[in-house]
């Protein structure tokens, strides 16, 4: 992960952000990873070689649906794609 890169563990996902840039009075935004859908977001205008670092650091996330993942220093988790519909096999001869 490139060192410019900063991620900010928020209360409903990661926001991958440049720790060189300043936008609004805080890092610029690259973009956001939600706990939820672990749907990722590159936002418009992030560089390359910094969106393929985010990608691959968002994908071991993504590769943990279903698993817990603490988000704070006080030992609170969460369901990684706690907002997906559940992979679980039907039992045979029933339908949803």
């Amino acid at each position: 992960m490139d060192s410019k890169i900063f991620i900010a563990s928020m209360p409903t996902g990661l926001w991958y952000t440049d720790r060189t840039r300043e936008e609004g009075g805080d890092y610029k935004v690259l973009g956001y990873l939600l706990y939820g859908s672990l749907e990722l977001t590159v936002e418009p205008g992030c560089p390359a070689p910094l969106a393929a670092d985010i990608r691959a650091h968002a994908k071991t996330l993504q590769d943990r649906r279903g698993e817990s993942h603490q988000i704070s220093t006080a030992g609170q988790t969460i369901t990684l794609g706690y907002d997906l519909p559940s992979q679980l096999p039907r039992p045979e001869g029933r339908s949803l």
